[in-house]
This record gives structure tokens, sequence and C-alpha cells, in this order.
């Protein structure tokens, strides 16, 4: 049990419910919720400022849309990675367990090449839908928000992940992607506060040091408020399936039958 930490009833919990409990589980457990975040925070705050050192500040929209590849490509996957991850430590803090980040991220190595395939087809097909009317991507960003974590939590393989998340935002699309927005926009808003304190200080450094610098403060701001989104994410994933549950509910073992 995760001492302080007292878990709600295992019922729906609300967009106020999530963000309450997600900050609680967080200053609880700080450590575990940041050496999750780290796996996607690090590499990518690595590869911005390693595109910007290698190509300078971006004067054209050629080379900002290089850099923002770059650091774009590895992030879908290692940060649903991450998300994947924290949802097996909210299970784990929901079920009294105490937050352990290893075995979050054993679950997510050993279930990695489902994980990986979801991500991929997943991707495709919502910038693909952007790119044919927007709404198409967006309908699908939401429909398929929770395979990542499905693959893993639920040993499901890529079919049966977009089904399941599917199913699970069905009869909740408009709820889904309003939580969504609200968690994404407060934390993002969270981390450009700090992130801008920070370069004001240092916006006299110039050159390789100022870029380094720089992407330092980013990276810690980044990393301080990552896992209250992933925990967001992670609560909201659990908020729709307690709905057919009386407990929260614990990640498939391996062999194991799925629950529904």
């Amino acid at each position: 049990m995760s001492p302080g930490f007292s878990p709600p009833p295992a019922q729906p919990l609300g967009l106020a419910g999530i963000m309450r409990t997600a900050l609680a589980m967080y200053r609880q457990a700080p450590v575990p919720f940041i050496l999750v975040a780290l796996v996607s925070t690090l590499p990518y705050e690595i590869l911005l400022a390693g595109s910007q050192i290698a190509y300078g500040s971006a004067r054209s929209d050629v080379r900002a849309l290089l850099q923002d590849a770059i650091s774009l490509v590895p992030q879908l996957l290692l940060g649903q990675l991450s998300i994947a991850a924290t949802t097996v430590i909210v299970m784990q803090m929901l079920n009294g367990q105490r937050a352990h980040a290893g075995s979050a991220l054993e679950l997510v190595g050993e279930r990695f090449w489902q994980l990986a395939a979801v991500v991929v087809v997943t991707s495709v097909g919502i910038v693909l839908g952007f790119f044919a009317l927007v709404i198409p991507g967006l309908y699908l960003v939401v429909l398929w928000l929770f395979a990542p974590i499905v693959s893993v939590t639920e040993d499901r393989p890529l079919k049966d992940a977009i089904e399941r998340s599917g199913a699970l935002v069905k009869g909740a699309f408009w709820w889904t992607l309003g939580s969504y927005l609200a968690i994404q926009v407060t934390v993002t808003l969270g981390a450009l506060v700090i992130s801008d304190l920070v370069d004001i200080a240092l916006n006299p450094i110039g050159g390789t040091t100022g870029i380094v610098i720089r992407g330092g403060a980013a990276f810690v701001a980044l990393t301080i408020v990552a896992p209250i989104a992933n925990g967001g994410v992670a609560l909201m994933y659990m908020d729709r399936r307690v709905r057919s549950h009386q407990e929260w509910p614990l990640p498939t073992p391996p062999g194991a039958r799925r629950s529904s």
C-alpha cells in the first residue's frame, strides 16, 4: 500500500476526480512517475537539442519541419510507452499496492512489440485522417486514444487493442475528447510557464552553451509536468474500465484470460 494515499472507490471519477487523483498520486510517489516519464522526455530533449546544434535556429519552414520530425518520430513511440507504464503504476496504487517503476517498465518491455505495432498503425491512420479533412483525424485520435494502453495492460494484439479502445470510447466520445484536451492544455500551460521563466533568465546566453542550457531547462519543466498528463490519460482509461467492474482492474498477467 502507498502510505498516505487512499485509493478512491471503484467508480467513475469524472474529470475533476481524475485531476485530483492524478495530483494526489504524483505527490505521494513522485519518483516512480518521474522515472517513467524520463523514458520519453530525456530522449526527446536530447534529440531536440542535437537538431538545434546541428541545424541552428529554425529560420525556414523546411528547417523547422526537419527539426520537429527529428524529435517527434521517436516521441510518438516513447511517449506512448511512458503512458502505458504510468497506467500500470496507476493500477498498482488504485489497488493499494506500492508504486513501482521497474515492474511497470518490465511489463511494457514484455509487450513492447505489440505496443509498437499499435502506435505505428494508429499514428499512420491518424495522420492520413488529418490529411483527409482534419475531422477524421481528430475522430481517430479519440477513438484510438486507449489502444496503446490496452495493448500493454490487457495484453491485446493490434486488432484487438484498436477494437477494445473503440469500445471503451463508445458512448463517451465528447467526454473523452473534452477531458483529454483539458488535461493536455493544463499541463502544457504549466510546462510553458516554467520553461519561459527559466528562458527569460537565461536569454543573454547564446551559442551552443545557450542551446544546451535552455534545452536542459525545457527538459526539467517537461519532466516535472509529464507525469500529470500521463497519469490523467491513465485515469481516463481507468474511468472507462471501472464502469464494468466492481473493483479497480490490474494488468492482465501473461497467459491469463482477458477481462472485458
